[in-house]
């Protein structure tokens, strides 16, 4: 299998996971300058989740090298600036790292952006992620049966769709939390679809 970059997909992520059963997870989310192919990571946020419970973050911005486009901070919010004086991916995603441990990581759309980006990265140094994921938009589609009514997969839809508040989208922290919540409402429904 290969990636979108053309280079064969080594490890990230070890494997996706499909069903919402886990208690212990950690939820992810990046910002980017742009899509896949040729996008640097601006921000990484994630939140880590025991027995339904947030009990940790991590938040940070990560200098690109390159000029955000201006498209990219109307969307975000972040300015190069705020990232100017930011590590390096090379230097944020092992804290990453250290930060998910050997947790299952939650990411909304994630196995076609986030771990497709951060993947690229890591490959390029040697920094070595092989953590499964569940992936929320994939659950949902794969489900939708189980969602009537619901007409767009985008994570502010779904949250709206379940009732779940956020002030902020296009954050990676902002955006983590709130997958986190949308994860364990789908985690819920199924279970509740079993009975």
């Amino acid at each position: 299998m290969f990636d979108l970059f053309g280079k064969p997909e080594k490890f990230f992520p070890a494997k996706e996971v499909k069903t919402a059963d886990f208690s212990t997870f950690v939820a992810f989310d990046i910002e980017t300058t742009g899509l896949p192919r040729n996008s640097e990571i601006i921000e990484i946020g994630a939140v880590k989740v025991v027995n339904g419970v947030i009990c940790d973050s991590f938040q940070e911005f990560v200098n690109p090298g390159i000029l955000i486009p201006p498209a990219i901070t109307q969307i975000t919010g972040i300015t190069d600036e705020m990232v100017c004086d930011a590590d390096r991916i090379y230097d944020v995603l092992p804290r990453f790292k250290a930060f998910a441990g050997s947790n299952i990581l939650v990411g909304h759309n994630a196995i076609n952006f986030d771990c497709k980006i951060m993947g690229h990265w890591a490959d390029e140094y040697g920094i070595y992620i092989d953590n499964d994921v569940f992936d929320t938009l994939r659950f949902v589609r794969y489900r939708c049966e189980a969602f009537p009514g619901l007409l767009c997969n985008k994570l502010s839809v779904l949250c709206d769709y379940f009732g779940i508040t956020s002030d902020t989208y296009h954050r990676a922290d902002a955006d983590a939390e709130v997958t986190a919540k949308l994860y364990l409402t789908l985690q819920q429904k199924a279970i509740l679809k079993k009975k």
